[in-house]
Parts: structure tokens; C-alpha cells; sequence
């Protein structure tokens, strides 16, 4: 059994604004890219294929309840922070595909189909799914693996990185919030009066 690993937190990572702007714009150019079918010929040329039914998916409406861009953006935004993104495909009884839903990846299990072959196919365990899904009613991007069966998320490799970012803005805010006054002990050599304490503190 293969699950995804976790890495540095991603909501707390989110709230660098760095990682947060940066998915942004990689999410945003990968969403407005084409994503259209095609056929081959006997003869080797390819022409854009839009009467097969992948193309509204792809193009126009992948499920009812997102748009093109939101559902691309979404699944790229899963790839980047959880290492994988996954869309399961709706077919009907002709085996012809009427939707894509994007399932989030904490809720996707890959499991081999044989435990005892690891060369075998691999299916996907679904929270909320009675039976395994098949790679082939799957849509399931990578980002770095290891194995090439479960992808790394960015913020796995980097995830000291963003601590020591994350401390720091959370370090600058309590200095800011209190006043930005520094704090310290200060020390000197033998005892003072009263008189030469109060002209310390002064200075």
C-alpha cells in the first residue's frame, strides 16, 4: 500500500505570501493553456478532434459544478502543494466520459492490485468509493517522485526553508506588535547607587 506523504503543512505555508503568490501565477498560466484532442490519420497528421466527447471536458464545463479554468487551477494547485493531483472520470454506459471530478488528494489511496506483485496495475482507493477506481477512469498528475507511482509535494523539499520563513514573519510580527521595542538585560561591572541606576535606564 502507497500512501502520499505529507509534508510542511500546507494551509501554514499558504500564509507566506511568497507560496502563496507563486501558486498563484503557476496555477493561473497552467489553467489558460489549451487542452484539446486530436486525431491521428492513416498518414501520421494530426487534426484537432472536437467531436469526441473529451473536448467539452476539457474545454468548456468538466463537471457541473466548475468551471474549465477553476477545475484545471484547482487540480495543479493539488500537484504543487500535495504532490499529486487527481480527477476521477465519469463515463457513461458506452464507456464514453461525461465528467471530471477533482477528488482532493488526502482522500486517494494508491493500492496495487496484487500485494504480492508489485509490477502490477495499480488502483486507486477513493474515500467514499464502495469499490477500487481503475487507472483508467483516473486522472492522476505527478509532481518529483521517487517511484513514479506517488508524486512528492514542492513543500516536502523545502518545508526547512519555509519554517525558518514562517518564523521569521511570525518573529517580525511580535516585534512590530509590541511596539518595536527592544528587549534585553544589561549588565555592569560592581554596584551601582540608586542615582546611577536611574541614569542607566535614562539612557
Amino acid at each position: 500500500m502507497y500512501n502520499a506523504q505529507g509534508g510542511y503543512t500546507t494551509s501554514k505555508a499558504m500564509l507566506l505570501s511568497t507560496v502563496y503568490r507563486c501558486v498563484d501565477v503557476i496555477t493561473d498560466s497552467v489553467a489558460q493553456l489549451p487542452f484539446e484532442p486530436y486525431l491521428i490519420d492513416s498518414n501520421g497528421y494530426k487534426s484537432k478532434f472536437n467531436v469526441h466527447p473529451s473536448y467539452r471536458l476539457l474545454n468548456k464545463e468538466p463537471n457541473k459544478n466548475m468551471s474549465r479554468f477553476t477545475f484545471m487551477k484547482t487540480l495543479i494547485t493539488s500537484v504543487i502543494l500535495k504532490g499529486n493531483g487527481y480527477a476521477f472520470i465519469e463515463r457513461d454506459k458506452q464507456g464514453n466520459a461525461t465528467a471530471l471530478h477533482f477528488i482532493p488528494a488526502d482522500l486517494v489511496t494508491i493500492m496495487p492490485s496484487d500485494i504480492t506483485n508489485l509490477t502490477g496495475n495499480f488502483r486507486y482507493s477513493i474515500t467514499g468509493f464502495k469499490a477500487l477506481v481503475e487507472p483508467i477512469n483516473m486522472i492522476h498528475l505527478l509532481n518529483f517522485s521517487y517511484d513514479g507511482i506517488i508524486g512528492i509535494s514542492t513543500l516536502a523539499h523545502a518545508k526547512l526553508t519555509l519554517g525558518l520563513a514562517t518564523d521569521s514573519e511570525a518573529h517580525a510580527a511580535g516585534f512590530f506588535k509590541g511596539g518595536a521595542n527592544c528587549a534585553g538585560v544589561l549588565k555592569v561591572e560592581g554596584a551601582v547607587t540608586k542615582e546611577q541606576s536611574q541614569q542607566i535606564k535614562s539612557t
